[in-house]
């Protein structure tokens, strides 16, 4: 089955050690995901928190270098695989084995500029993380809450660019008031790229009841995260089973139309016993399937809700 991923770091360790996009050692690369039937992969710009304030613009810049090095590499090996910048390029993407979507996680590459924020724009990026877990002129994040901030001015200018812009924004990360603001500023559905349950795992990046109820409001998308930390209070015995439990909570409060996947890969240390990497999403769709879900809910699970959401959004 397509298989559609909210979010994987890979390109952050492909940059540091000049790897491949198409083959490597690490949880994803796109020969294991054409193998088990293709799909769609959001490549997260992952920005070290202590680029968040300055550097991050130019760090951003270098990770783009490499995507579109990885682009062309693909092209030369002749690889059926296509960037998804526009509405039209997510409606044909299962056509393609392998599709690629360009984020950034952490807002503060764009350096407090609407004016950077849509060059990003025009070099291809189409989701923003808008804060990593810490504080950013954006928003605060989830390791603030404690100062109990929320989007600031220029935040909810961000916010209201891109959906003009047809930039999807993404509430994981950001703290519960930021959160809220969101909601209460955005006019387009959000994602949640990589985030859980609160009532199954209850650590501060996870999402509460309340939000995930918003976010399927919003006509918005919970990408399950396998952080094993985010899925279990043993992270060791996390496994397929933790992240059934998190999907099927959320399916109980808001339905199977707002949930998808949002691995993390690359940007875990740990990995769910069953779930070791992009080779193993069938392994956890034959799980759902034991469970009795239809076929319906897990193409919905898979990629049909994702792709709802791009042609919302782009």
């Amino acid at each position: 089955m397509y298989i559609c991923d909210c979010h994987c770091d890979t390109l952050s360790k492909l940059y540091l050690d000049d790897s491949s996009l198409y083959e490597n050692n690490y949880h994803f690369d796109l020969k294991r995901l054409m193998g088990i039937g293709g799909g769609l992969q959001f490549c997260a710009m992952y920005i070290p928190s202590e680029y968040r304030y300055q550097g991050g613009l130019r760090y951003a810049l270098l990770l783009l270098d490499k995507y579109n090095r990885e682009l062309a590499d693909l092209r030369g090996r002749g690889v059926d695989s296509i960037p998804i910048l526009s509405r039209e390029d997510a409606g044909k993407a299962m056509q393609h084995k392998a599709a690629t979507l360009l984020t950034i996680e952490e807002g503060g590459a764009i350096e407090g500029s609407l004016e950077v924020l849509r060059i990003f724009y025009q070099l291809g990026v189409r989701c923003i993380t808008l804060t990593w877990s810490n504080r950013n002129d954006i928003a605060d994040g989830v390791n603030d809450t404690i100062t109990g901030g929320g989007l600031t001015g220029f935040g909810r200018q961000v916010v209201r660019e891109m959906n003009k812009l047809g930039m999807i924004v993404d509430v994981s990360h950001i703290a519960p008031r930021g959160f809220w603001d969101v909601m209460e500023v955005t006019e387009k559905p959000v994602m949640a790229t990589h985030s859980d349950a609160a009532t199954i795992c209850d650590v501060p990046r996870n999402l509460t009841d309340e939000q995930i109820r918003a976010i399927a409001a919003n006509r918005g998308v919970i990408g399950i995260n396998f952080a094993t930390q985010f899925l279990a209070a043993d992270p060791s015995k996390a496994d397929i089973d933790s992240i059934y439990r998190h999907i099927d909570h959320m399916l109980g409060l808001v339905g199977d139309d707002h949930v998808g996947f949002g691995s993390d890969y690359d940007g875990i240390d740990r990995t769910p016993i069953g779930a070791e990497g992009v080779e193993k999403f069938p392994a956890v769709l034959e799980y759902l399937a034991k469970k009795n879900y239809s076929a319906g809910t897990l193409e919905k699970i898979a990629h049909k809700n994702v792709f709802r959401l791009l042609d919302e959004v782009l």
